[in-house]
């Protein structure tokens, strides 16, 4: 693959209530005024700027199409996005063809690994000159920004947000005469109505509630994998404990493991086989999947409530999780990065944007009532449900995070088959998360 850079280019930009950047093109005669350049434009020769979704959900040229390009150009049109990552198209590919992309989308989730290939620029000085207010933003995005950078470098600007939902199939609920769930429930009230709704009736056995990983709990309850030195595993805490007593109590319920085969049975048994009453999930991979449950005419009654909380940490919903934008350091096309994503943090594109597909990132409640109004995705529903909770906050990503979970997970299965005690299980994958720090030191 032949990834086309476009020569580095003197850069004009006038910044308001500032002087020019740097000076170049031509120099104004004496005696004349300089003309007073657009202070949003981006002034440079035509410039193609390479974007590559890391799990940020543009996985087409049509996805970039509608997030970036079509505003983009309506603002810019000398700058022409194109997107480098695809299924077959790899990070470490690009990096080694030394083709690194311009700009990366992605979540927080994954921003420590791009940090370890040393993907991350600090974007202070672009914000600083740019006066980007991060007063607007949803507070709890800039505090996970911030702890990212050991020496105060801010290594990405987040433009769209994520919220926690919880999922449920009203018909599951009307056949077993049951209430349905409300916004603002707690993970014990939501136990107990998985009680009343995981039956078998005909022969169909439905399930009350998916719980899926246990990281589904233990990152919004904020619990790390590792100690603060990051020398050895803490899975064997109080808090761990009462996390998985969740998990225990949903085992515990006849009907809801199916023996040797399911413990968690996944989103489509509840969107396509429909036999799931409960389901916790993201906004934004619901919002993807909807298209697709109307397209095969199997639409059901369904509705969202907010994300459960913790009896302890009432308010409080998914763990924090947004997209964001880096600039990688190496981009030869810096300035024209900038404008964009100057750009796609403004009221007007993000006003756009959380109307489609995807949420603001901007605390605005007026915003949030506009949520996804043009997909018509949500007519009849109780899609504002979803801000009756507030992200909850999260630790410290640390380089062990996504090596260390599958040992939970390992865990859960355990419990679910074997019957494994709390205790057991989560001394065993903490034993066995040891054992891979001591290996991969």
């Amino acid at each position: 693959m032949n990834l086309k850079k476009a020569n580095p280019v003197c850069v004009c930009m006038s910044i308001v209530g500032a002087v020019a950047l740097a000076g170049c093109g031509d120099v104004a005669p004496a005696g004349d005024k300089p003309a007073q350049a657009n202070p949003d434009a981006y002034n440079n020769e035509p410039v193609t700027l390479t974007f590559y979704s890391h799990n940020a959900g543009v996985l087409a040229d049509a996805d970039l199409d509608a997030l970036i390009t079509r505003p983009i150009q309506a603002k810019f049109p000398n700058i022409t996005p194109k997107l480098v990552s695809g299924p077959n198209i790899k990070l470490d590919t690009l990096i080694a063809a030394g083709e690194v992309p311009d700009v990366i989308l992605t979540s927080n989730y994954y921003l420590l690994d791009l940090l370890q290939l040393g993907l991350g620029s600090d974007l202070n000085d672009f914000i600083k000159r740019e006066n980007i207010d991060f007063t607007k933003f949803e507070p709890e995005t800039i505090r996970v920004m911030k702890s990212f950078g050991e020496k105060g470098e801010f290594y990405g600007i987040p433009y769209a947000m994520n919220y926690g939902v919880l999922l449920y199939n009203k018909d599951i609920f009307d056949k077993f005469a049951v209430p349905y769930p409300k916004d603002g429930m707690t993970w014990s009230q939501v136990i107990e109505l998985a009680r009343k709704v995981t039956k078998q009736d005909q022969g169909v056995q439905y399930i009350g509630l998916d719980l899926q990983n246990p990281t589904l709990l233990t990152r919004p309850y904020g619990l790390g994998v590792v100690d603060e030195k990051q020398e050895k595993a803490v899975l064997t805490t109080d808090d761990y404990k009462r996390v998985f007593g969740i998990y225990e109590q949903n085992y515990s319920i006849p009907g809801s493991v199916e023996p040797g085969k399911k413990y968690s049975f996944g989103i489509d048994y509840f969107l396509k086989d429909q036999k799931t009453a409960m389901f916790p999930y993201w906004h934004s991979a619901i919002t993807a999947r909807l298209p697709q449950l109307k397209e095969t005419g199997k639409d059901f009654n369904w509705d969202i409530v907010s994300f459960p909380s913790f009896d302890d940490k009432p308010g409080l919903g998914r763990e924090v999780d947004f997209h964001l934008a880096m600039v990688t350091p190496n981009s030869k096309n810096k300035q024209a990065a900038y404008a964009v994503i100057k750009t796609m943090v403004s009221e007007e594109f993000q006003r756009a944007m959380n109307r489609g597909t995807r949420i603001t990132v901007l605390n605005d409640p007026a915003l949030k009532k506009e949520v996804s109004v043009d997909t018509k995705l949500y007519e009849g529903k109780n899609l504002q449900g979803m801000f009756a909770v507030k992200p909850a906050p999260l630790p410290k990503a640390t380089k062990y995070d996504v090596k260390l979970y599958p040992f939970l997970n390992e865990a859960a299965k355990n419990m679910a088959y074997e019957k494994k005690d709390i205790n057991s299980v989560l001394r065993e994958a903490e034993e066995k998360a040891n054992k891979y720090i001591q290996e991969n030191k």
